[in-house]
This record gives C-alpha cells, sequence and structure tokens, in this order.
C-alpha cells in the first residue's frame, strides 16, 4: 500500500484503471454463474416476474426434483466412467506421442499433421462415426463414446503437449544417456514426472470438453439409462412448458465437477500452458 502512494500519479491512473477493468471483466464473467445459482432456487412465476432479483421463496426442492427428473445419478455415473476412461487413453497416447514426435522423429511434418486436426469441426464427424459404430456394433454403447471422446482430443491435446515438452531442455536427456538410460526409461522415469503440470492441463481441458459435450451424447447414445448427465440435464426441457428452476438446478449440478476440478487442478493448468508457451 506505501509503494502505490509513493508512485507518480500517471502510474496511480493507470494502475487504478487496470484494476476496475479487471473486476468488471470478473463481474461479467461470474454474472451467469450466480444468476444461475438463483434461478435455481426459483419458481417459474417469481423467474417471470422477478428475473434478476433473489427468490421470494428459496425452492431448494428444485434440486431433488432436477435431480431425480433427469435420473442424475445413473447419468453422473456414465459421464464420470465416460471422462475417466477417456482420459487415460489419451494422456497414454499423448504423452508418448509428443515424446516422439519432440524427441525421437522430430518431425515437422507429422506435428503439422496431427495439428490439423484442430480445424476439423465436431459437426464434420457425426455421420462418419455413426457409420463406423454402425459397421462396428457399437451403436448405443459407452465405449463408442470413449472413442470419440478420445479422438477429438487428440489433436488439441499434442499441440500442448508438445509445447511442453519442447521447453525442456534436452541436455537432460543427454545426461540420462550418458549415465545408461535407454529411451524408454528417460521417458518414464526422467521426463514423464517433469511433464506432469504438462498432463494436468491436457487432463483439465479434456475432461472439460467431454463433461460438457452434448451433441456427441445425444448423436451417439439413444437409451435414456446410458445417456450422459449433459444429455440427461437437457431432458428437462419440455416441450411446451419448462421449468426454468428444475432446469437451471440441472445445469449447477453439472457443472459443480467441472469447477471443483478447476479448482483443485489450476496452478498445474497454468504452470503447464505457461511453459508450453515458451517454445511452443
Amino acid at each position: 500500500m506505501r509503494n502505490f502512494f509513493d508512485k507518480p500519479l500517471k502510474y496511480k491512473i493507470q494502475g487504478t484503471v487496470k484494476y476496475i477493468f479487471l473486476l468488471l471483466v470478473s463481474v461479467i464473467s461470474l454474472y451467469p454463474f450466480v444468476w444461475v445459482l438463483i434461478t435455481s432456487l426459483k419458481d417459474n412465476n417469481d423467474i417471470y416476474g422477478n428475473s434478476f432479483g433473489l427468490p421470494r421463496i428459496f425452492r431448494w426442492e428444485n434440486y431433488s426434483e432436477a435431480w431425480k427428473s433427469a435420473n442424475a445419478g445413473r447419468s453422473f455415473f456414465n459421464s464420470l466412467f465416460v471422462c475417466m476412461i477417456a482420459l487415460v487413453i489419451l494422456a497414454v497416447i499423448t504423452s508418448m506421442g509428443s515424446y516422439i514426435l519432440t524427441r525421437v522423429a522430430k518431425s515437422k511434418l507429422l506435428s503439422t499433421y496431427f495439428s490439423l486436426g484442430l480445424m476439423i469441426p465436431i459437426h464434420a464427424l457425426l455421420i462418419p462415426s455413426v457409420l463406423i459404430f454402425k459397421y462396428l456394433k457399437l451403436t448405443d454403447n459407452l465405449f463408442s463414446l470413449i472413442l470419440v471422446y478420445t479422438a477429438v482430443n487428440i489433436s488439441f491435446s499434442m499441440f500442448i503437449m508438445n509445447g511442453f515438452l519442447k521447453s525442456i531442455p534436452k541436455e537432460i536427456d543427454e545426461a540420462a544417456t550418458i549415465d545408461g538410460c535407454g529411451k524408454a526409461r528417460v521417458f518414464f522415469q526422467i521426463l514423464l514426472p517433469i511433464a506432469k503440470p504438462g498432463l494436468a492441463t491436457v487432463a483439465t481441458l479434456a475432461f472439460l470438453n467431454c463433461w460438457n459435450d452434448l451433441l456427441l451424447g445425444l448423436v451417439v447414445i439413444s437409451t435414456p439409462a446410458k445417456r450422459t448427465l449433459s444429455v440427461a440435464i437437457s431432458v428437462l426441457k419440455g416441450s411446451y412448458l419448462t421449468q426454468y428452476g428444475l432446469l437451471c438446478a440441472g445445469f449447477a449440478i453439472s457443472i459443480a465437477p467441472v469447477v471443483i476440478m478447476y479448482l483443485l487442478f489450476q496452478k498445474q493448468v497454468i504452470a503447464g500452458m505457461t511453459a508450453g508457451a515458451v517454445k511452443g
């Protein structure tokens, strides 16, 4: 505080404007989440008559009704199962693939090839995916979702991990090789522990993509008992009348695991993103 008052007036004004701007951005970013939480405790009459104010009567029962109506317990398990298996497969493929591209093959052509996947919109994969799963007899199967989620996240995950591994000095590899370590031992015992922030970044961002997905879940899964949480919550929207309090309660239930995971791994995510930006 003392340093602030010791600064020239020009820097005081600049600092004040900067903090006011950041405060406004934070309020604008957080307001939709706060609005969803407030609306989840209202009924339709309260929402129509008092859209932006606090509830007249706090409808806590909206959460239990949304949980039962969407069969959220089963859907929550389905989403968690699909996301966790997809993350494990993605971590193995991404870490090994990035190691080969940055340390062994060192091919810019291969790196560009994997990066091209970032340019393919997910909508272009819907029809081919359905046809392939129909041919393999994997339609309406959670394992088909696991395969799709893994595939659509590989390009971005490889991009992140490539940048992170490039930021690790190659002298570490050379020193380990001189000490008698093979490539496999260098990867598993030296580089992989160092790359934990990068893997945490990949896991967190991929988890967000998988957990929040609605389109693929709607197309691939048709049996209600196999629905993921996002698809189950969407069922709360009625054809003629929608209980918006229940719908917002469902949204709040759905985003809770995402917020918790980000809060747990935010330091690793920031470290992974900034380290990968050095030479990425």
